[in-house]
């Protein structure tokens, strides 16, 4: 059977590290906002003092960014796995559908009765029916992490 971590939308790692990542994007256009500040200010303080607090924020600023970089890194992983999973999830579903086809066959051929076609039917739609589920929390959340990413460019 197909093991298929849980997504709920609301509760995925990614949207967890969605989360993460705004301060982070917010924190930098600041720090790009006070550079451009400090830019306007230079000729009022000694050139270093300047120096010191230019260098101050542009090491903030490559900090923040490294860390946005390695959050976009995780954030493509994540998406590549979800993509992964989807694929297989719906691979899934199109097996199960095949499934109930070749089912109907063999029941008519008299190779099971009313009930035992009925029951299977059932459990196999269930089945599918949570694929499909999965398959579209898995999608809001690569919409989630594509949004995120789009925004990084």
């Amino acid at each position: 059977m197909l093991k298929i971590p849980d997504s709920a939308p609301d509760k995925t790692s990614a949207a967890i590290d969605g989360d993460k990542i705004i301060p982070l994007l917010e924190e930098r256009s600041r720090t790009k906002e006070l550079l451009h500040l400090i830019e306007t200010r230079r000729g009022e303080v000694a050139d270093e003092v300047y120096q010191r607090v230019k260098s101050d924020y542009q090491m903030r600023l490559g900090n923040l960014n490294r860390e946005i970089s390695r959050q976009a890194s995780n954030f493509e992983r994540t998406l590549s796995d979800y993509r992964d999973l989807v694929s297989r999830l719906e691979n899934a579903e199109q097996l199960g559908e095949r499934s109930i086809e070749e089912l109907k066959v063999r029941y008519a051929l008299g190779e099971y009765t009313q009930e035992e076609y009925e029951k299977i039917v059932r459990k196999k739609r269930e089945k599918i029916e949570y694929y499909r589920s999965k398959v579209n929390n898995y999608r809001v959340n690569m919409e989630r992490l594509e949004d995120v990413l789009s925004q990084l460019e």
